[in-house]
């Protein structure tokens, strides 16, 4: 596998566990909406298909021999991981414009498949 797919499977895991933790983060807010027992089933189920994916995107990193090292926000709030593959050592760094934007494409996406 070229680094540069290895790169996209990096790039596509980040964006499952950010997605995944903003969904978790505002599932915690719910209780403040007044009709907040009826969007907790929803996000409920948003939650699960968005681990699923998440999970899913382990696993490809897993197979092609790719491990997580790092993952941490750096000052200026980029998303800086750290990988190794075939024995390198990588970097990939997100700006939060770019992970907000892949974010919503991806919940939009989980959201067509899972309800649509």
């Amino acid at each position: 596998m070229y680094a540069s797919e290895v790169e996209a499977l990096v790039c596509d895991y980040i964006v499952s566990s950010w997605l995944l933790k903003t969904v978790e983060r505002d599932r915690k807010h719910l209780g403040a909406l007044k009709l907040h027992r009826c969007w907790e089933t929803w996000f409920e189920r948003v939650s699960l298909a968005v681990e699923r994916e998440h999970v899913r995107d382990k696993k490809k990193l897993r197979e092609c021999g790719c491990r997580i090292v790092l993952e941490e926000m750096t000052e200026n709030r980029h998303v800086h991981v750290m990988y190794t593959h075939n024995r390198y050592e990588y970097h990939c760094y997100m700006m939060p414009g770019v992970l907000k934007a892949r974010c919503e494409e991806r919940l939009q996406d989980v959201l067509s498949r899972s309800f649509g």
